[in-house]
């Protein structure tokens, strides 16, 4: 005799269980239609007050989740009280969940984790939208029905503002994908989504959630001071994984610029690109998969006094760890015009520590005038008398007059190609979010240029840097096999000059 709850949802066949409860196919009798049911579970030892404070989370809960209606959220049809609990009736999705997909076949391409990414991201900003806040984002619940994903179980979703009935002590959600500020039993937030998403995506494409200690407790306590367990599949990925796993949830990667470069990847990265580690050896790196660079090596500046100089620094991190091993820092100091006898002083020699030529030695034949050729890894068109330093790849050119205060810089970010855009927005972010930049403002944002084998990336943005307005524009595009970035640094007040001058370098720019 098959068990039928509230006289209406027939029993049929159960799906799965865990934590807060069992999962059911069963047939609605009312509406002769399959549902799934959910059986709310009751953790051990609570006393009749607290069973009724759940209760009343529950149903509560459940109401509001009744409110979502979007194509990419499992629609809840009703809630109703058996046997003194809680049982929510939802649309039955017949689909495995991530959590399956990923132990059956394992880490998957970074442009099939990045379409679920799009998709769930764009459930969880409807349910943000209408006040819900998910609160156990993870692969067990996130459905692939065909080509699509789909995310259930909003049965511990909090409203946004109401209080929040958890038991004292109790762990509400998967501690594996647990926010930060969750674990520290804050309250829950649309950030704290945000960063659950960033850990079902990591375990997806990683094949490993971000955090694999021995017990819970130790999960809990990575998660609270450790950073994620380093990637080696993330690929493209990378960037959005690190900008949504921020411990600070005010950090974290915004929800639109998220799911932006989650489409960019999905769409522009090849799936068969990237592969899983073999099983039974080591993880195996595909040889479309960035390597770990080195950290770049810069020349030491001329030593001069810090009254004497400008400093313009890069935020640490910046373009994060996908592209470059370590930050960096100290791209280059331009002088404020103070010392003039710098600029003629031996510590003011241009070193060129990759014994490529410099700009000075190139004839000047094909470069427009007031410029001209430089010729190493790449050949361009350059200010005259602008000064030159490299390391290997690396070549920064500045203006020897102190009081100009600009440069124009070029730097190898990764032996990869693509994604120009997905990386910039995670460096503008990476920018905006840095204090050393007071009155930051982008004022442009451009995707899709054409510039050499392919698209580029950019945008600009003004600052405030010691009391100095400055203007910059940042280029990333790839280039013979590789990543690189082009940007122009300048004072506020030549900046038309300046971006004049670096439109003439970006459009000579061709291999040597």
């Amino acid at each position: 005799m098959p068990q039928v709850i509230a006289e209406r949802y027939e029993l049929v066949e159960l799906l799965g269980s865990g934590g807060m409860g069992a999962v059911w196919r069963a047939r609605d009798r009312m509406l002769d239609r399959e549902v799934a049911i959910k059986e709310v579970a009751l953790p051990a030892g609570m006393d009749e007050e607290q069973r009724e404070r759940v209760h009343a989370r529950t149903f509560r809960e459940a109401r509001s989740a009744a409110r979502l209606d979007h194509p990419g959220i499992v629609t809840v049809y009703d809630v109703v009280e058996h046997e003194g609990r809680p049982w929510i009736v939802m649309q039955l999705v017949r689909a495995p969940a991530l959590d399956r997909v990923i132990s059956r076949e394992g880490a998957l391409p970074p442009a099939r984790v990045a379409a679920i990414g799009a998709d769930v991201l764009d459930a969880l900003r409807a349910a943000h939208a209408a006040g819900v806040v998910h609160r156990d984002v993870k692969p067990g619940n996130v459905l692939l029905p065909h080509n699509r994903a789909v995310l259930t179980d909003f049965g511990i979703a909090t409203v946004a503002g109401d209080e929040t009935l958890t038991q004292t002590g109790a762990i509400v959600g998967s501690p594996a994908y647990l926010a930060p500020e969750l674990a520290r039993h804050q309250r829950a937030s649309p950030a704290s989504d945000l960063w659950s998403l960033g850990a079902t995506l990591y375990a997806a494409v990683e094949g490993r959630p971000p955090y694999q200690r021995q017990d819970v407790w130790g999960v809990m306590a990575a998660v609270l001071n450790d950073d994620p367990d380093p990637m080696s599949q993330a690929g493209p990925l990378q960037p959005v994984l690190e900008g949504l796993l921020r411990k600070d949830p005010e950090q974290r990667l915004r929800p639109e610029d998220a799911i932006r470069q989650l489409r960019q990847i999905a769409q522009d990265t090849p799936q068969a690109a990237w592969a899983p580690p073999a099983v039974g050896g080591p993880p195996v790196r595909d040889v479309t998969l960035p390597p770990t660079p080195p950290p770049p090596t810069m020349e030491s500046p001329p030593r001069r006094s810090n009254a004497q100089r400008w400093a313009i620094l890069i935020p640490a991190g910046v373009l994060t760890a996908v592209l470059v091993a370590a930050a960096i820092a100290f791209i280059a100091f331009v002088s404020d015009g103070d010392d003039p006898g710098a600029r003629n002083s031996p510590g003011a020699a241009s070193p060129n520590t990759s014994g490529g030529t410099t700009a000075s030695r190139q004839p000047q034949t094909n470069a427009p005038a007031g410029f001209q050729t430089y010729s190493g890894s790449f050949a361009a068109a350059v200010p005259q008398g602008w000064k030159q330093e490299q390391t290997g790849r690396n070549v920064s050119f500045t203006d020897p007059d102190g009081a100009a205060t600009r440069g124009i810089f070029f730097q190898h970010l990764a032996n990869t190609t693509g994604g120009e855009a997905t990386h910039l927005s995670n460096a503008a972010q990476k920018f905006e979010n840095d204090s050393g930049y007071t009155d930051y403002k982008q004022v442009a944002w451009r995707e899709n240029i054409p510039f050499q084998d392919g698209k580029a990336a950019e945008f600009e943005f003004t600052f405030n840097k010691s009391g100095k307005a400055g203007r910059c524009r940042v280029r990333v595009f790839s280039y013979n096999g590789a990543l690189y970035m082009a940007f122009l640094v300048s004072g506020q007040h030549n900046w038309q000059d300046s971006n004049t001058k670096f439109e003439t370098f970006l459009s000579t720019f061709r291999r040597p």
